[in-house]
């Protein structure tokens, strides 16, 4: 037995035969032409990657298919293809010129240290990769999967899991790859365990048909693993399809702390089938619907209607419970192909969330009118504003408010403001002064996340500065527990949303602080619920 010791990518137990997938080999026998013929290959290879992608997204799910969408729209980038370029100059082959670029590209998105930026560098290599292995004439096929396996690869890209077979796919295992990148993400979504950071020599082919046992929780990796090891995750296994059962008499059950008051336990979502499914999964309601997915849906789009469309299906799919939708957190870190920001030299603290109304003012109305149309053809909605920090920002914001507000009562468009207005807290300067912004809104949403790394100066996705971010650190503590006091002290909800808010532990801490609402991805509710009964219970 050999063990293997990476970063939990996605939770769950599974034990099944290697697969080595390496792509990490380069071109051999490349000849290097003339510069103008060079190009003009890469050329060629850029059109052909783009058709194959496209018809990769003729089958795939929503999900895949806007991140394929996005490679091929990176394929096209100007300063991209300038790099490339650049290095076909200097006499070197197109394919070392798209692996150089590459490279260079990637690095600088990683090094800016955001998140976002983060997972897109993994869809970048993606479609790059497929552009080399297309110059130097390699297989495209990712990831034919004929029996159950688990892959294990130097990196596993959001293309190899638009193709795959999902009921041969019982794990994945890699090199590379990063807890925050999209394929990780969408491992989780599919419920597949998956574990990354692992030691190069897991590569050696000498493993491929080999039995191995995943953990997704721990990031333990048994290769051939013991008979004892074998034992222990069947019974594992066997107690985790057993809790599922057991998650699922929970959906209708309710938390309450010990003297009476009701935690309400919500999702946060993305698009109308995630709304739909959270509700069936118990959630009593949904304290966060991310609006800046119609950056990147194929499904959507920014024009008015399909804004509309949007907002009404997801208030729909809420089937009247309360919903709050967040106004577009957008950034200049963010590559958005229907929108060009200048590039910034510190991103998460330049201009992002509701500061941008002041330079996309046309984005901004643009939205308010369909959210005040939504609200009044469908329900009431919570409409909540990220990224405030100082009063200006709502005042400044509601007065554009109050503007499309007033035409679309005068010309009949809407027969009345159906829309319960808040802020995201997650500033430390709006925690400092949330007694004032208090004034102005009906409800706080505390995202930890954010303020987290914004109290403690630590990057969040930055493992190296991992020991410094910590959401219950009682400075992050005394910032909820203020901006508690001040939400009671002039009648509004409070929630957190950040992902400590699935965190038992950190619950706990949040709702001795006063918190009553919990906002977490679909797939933590139930289990949280769970110990939070049996915790209170005890009281």
């Amino acid at each position: 037995m050999v063990k293997y010791v990476g970063t939990p990518a996605s939770g769950g137990l599974t034990v099944a035969k290697i697969k080595i997938v390496n792509r990490r080999i380069a071109g051999f026998k490349r000849v290097v032409l003339a510069p103008h013929r060079e190009k003009a290959l890469l050329n060629a290879a850029v059109i052909l990657a783009k058709d194959e992608i496209k018809t990769l997204m003729e089958h795939s799910s929503k999900e895949h298919h806007d991140i394929l969408n996005f490679q091929v729209v990176m394929l096209d980038d100007e300063g991209l293809r300038t790099l490339i370029n650049s290095q076909i100059e200097e006499q070197v082959g197109a394919a070392r010129a798209v692996e150089l670029a590459m490279e260079e590209y990637c690095d600088r998105m990683k090094n800016i240290g955001n998140e976002y930026l983060a997972q897109r560098s993994s869809d970048i290599r993606d479609a790059l990769t497929r552009v080399i292995d297309i110059l130097d004439g390699r297989n495209r096929e990712r990831f034919v999967l004929t029996e159950p396996c688990i892959v294990v690869a130097d990196e596993i890209l959001p293309s190899d899991l638009a193709a795959i077979d999902r009921k041969f796919a019982k794990g994945f295992i890699t090199e590379g790859g990063s807890y925050h990148n999209h394929a990780n993400i969408i491992a989780r979504t599919m419920g597949i365990p998956s574990v990354c950071g692992v030691d190069s020599e897991i590569l050696n082919p000498l493993n491929d048909g080999k039995t191995v046992a995943l953990d997704g929780y721990t990031g333990e990796v048994f290769i051939s693993p013991a008979d004892d090891v074998s034992a222990v995750f069947s019974r594992r296994m066997s107690l985790e399809q057993s809790d599922s059962e057991k998650y699922q008499q929970l959906r209708e059950a309710s938390v309450h702390t010990p003297d009476g008051e009701e935690v309400a336990i919500y999702a946060n979502c993305n698009d109308p089938k995630d709304i739909a499914l959270a509700i069936n999964n118990g959630a009593q309601g949904i304290g966060l619907v991310r609006s800046e997915i119609l950056f990147m849906s194929t499904t959507y789009d920014l024009s008015l209607a399909s804004q509309i469309r949007f907002y009404t299906e997801c208030i729909r799919a809420a089937k009247g419970h309360e919903i709050t939708i967040r106004t577009f957190d957008i950034g200049a870190d963010k590559p958005l192909e229907n929108l060009q920001l200048e590039k910034e030299p510190n991103p998460a603290l330049g201009m992002r969330g509701v500061r941008l109304m002041y330079t996309q003012q046309q984005i901004f109305e643009t939205q308010i009118e369909a959210l005040l149309v939504s609200a009044d053809r469908c329900g009431r909605i919570n409409v909540m504003i990220p990224m405030v920090a100082v009063e200006s920002d709502i005042t400044d914001y509601f007065t554009m408010v109050e503007k499309v507000k007033e035409r679309l009562l005068g010309d009949g468009t809407i027969t009345r403001d159906n829309i319960c207005w808040g802020i995201m807290i997650e500033t430390p300067s709006a925690a400092l002064i949330s007694e004032d912004l208090a004034k102005y809104v009906n409800f706080f949403s505390i995202g930890t996340n954010d303020l987290t790394q914004y109290v403690l100066a630590a990057d969040r996705i930055n493992t190296n500065a991992a020991r410094y971010y910590n959401p219950v650190h009682p400075a992050v503590v005394k910032l909820v527990e203020m901006t508690v006091k001040n939400a009671v002290r002039y009648g509004i909800k409070v929630s957190v949303c950040g992902e400590s808010a699935a965190d038992f532990e950190s619950a706990k801490i949040y709702i001795d602080k006063g918190v009553r609402c919990l906002s977490m991805a679909q797939n933590a509710m139930l289990p949280i619920k769970e110990r939070l009964i049996d915790e209170f219970s005890k009281h």
